[in-house]
């Protein structure tokens, strides 16, 4: 008999008259194809002895960890950690980790936490990639790792995605605007090149406004008092215009000093890209584009599900567009 401080699976598997594989099963939360004898009789022996899995052990034999690596772009952002949660809600109900990581909108510290990555034993990647270049991710992500995109897309068409309508969704707000007899439209965001959320926005505003203005607001946390004035400064004053936030944070960091400030008339408005319900809160009347970052978590999950399923053949990679409503 076995040291009851040294069991290993096998010596469980032995006692319960089943395989090492059927432990595994039952380990790892599998019990669709197991009877309810079985599964109370590994169940039994795992109380009377105490025996705890090794992990390493584990997936040495069944070849996964149970975890998955879920890289957000900007844990501060409202829909990276929405986005989180809904992929968190369906792996988990498959007996899976996901294991959070922010790239904190940095190229090269996503480039670092992807190394990273690749090194450890993740059974899959879910990503808010900050490269928009697919020679960039896959230098950094091990080859046959399965990954699924969230929210921002990449040259190539190799990986799976879920993303929003951003230039449809962009278009019909601005749409809006120019049948309210709105003649500007200022754009306020983060830099917009090679992220594709902003630029495909950016495309949706100018199918509208052909010469809408942009101002570009660099990364670099709490907007000053000051840099909101010159902002203010540069808004046109001479017809109507509507304020196109392609950021939430940039929004609600921007829109209480324009409340304060008495800027805000029917000659000008503001609209944009805001998941929460606090630009609303500061302004009742204030119409918004809103994603579905839960969803889209939870759909990116599911498809990373299908690529770690054995039996699943699907070549070919699926993207997933999820509609944003404006209201």
């Amino acid at each position: 008999m076995a040291n009851e401080e040294k069991l290993n699976i096998n010596d469980i598997a032995e006692r319960a008259g089943v395989s090492i594989a059927t432990v595994s099963r039952y380990l790892h939360g599998r019990l669709e194809k197991m009877s309810d004898k079985t599964a109370n009789r590994i169940k039994q022996i795992i109380e009377e002895t105490g025996y705890v899995p090794n992990a390493s052990a584990v997936q040495l034999m069944t070849q996964r960890s149970g975890l998955i690596a879920i890289v957000a772009a900007d844990v501060d952002d409202y829909f990276s950690t929405e986005f989180f949660k809904g992929a968190s809600s369906i792996l988990e109900a498959e007996s899976y980790t996901g294991v959070l990581f922010d790239t904190n909108s940095s190229v090269k510290r996503e480039a670092s936490l992807l190394d990273r990555i690749s090194q450890q034993n993740f059974d899959g990647v879910i990503m808010q990639p900050i490269s928009a270049d697919n020679e960039v991710l896959q230098k950094h992500i091990k080859k046959n790792l399965p990954v699924v995109l969230v929210d921002r897309e990449t040259t190539g068409g190799d990986y799976d995605m879920v993303v929003t309508d951003n230039e449809q969704a962009a278009k019909r707000a601005a749409q809006h605007y120019r049948d309210q007899g709105f003649a500007n439209v200022v754009v306020i965001s983060e830099p917009i090149a090679n992220v594709s959320t902003r630029t495909a926005r950016w495309r949706g505003v100018q199918a509208v406004y052909p010469d809408a203005q942009m101002i570009e607001i660099a990364h670099a946390g709490i907007i000053g008092a000051e840099q909101v004035q010159a902002i203010i400064s540069q808004l046109p004053t001479d017809a109507p215009t509507v304020v196109f936030f392609f950021k939430e944070r940039l929004m609600l960091e921007i829109l209480p000093h324009m409340i304060r400030e008495n800027v805000l008339t029917a000659q000008l408005q503001v609209t944009g890209f805001s998941d929460t319900k606090l630009a609303r809160d500061l302004n009742p009347n204030v119409k918004l584009i809103q994603q579905n970052p839960f969803l889209m978590g939870a759909s990116a999950a599911e498809l990373l599900l299908r690529r770690l399923d054995k039996k699943a053949t699907k070549t070919q990679t699926e993207k997933i567009v999820i509609a944003a409503t404006y209201e």
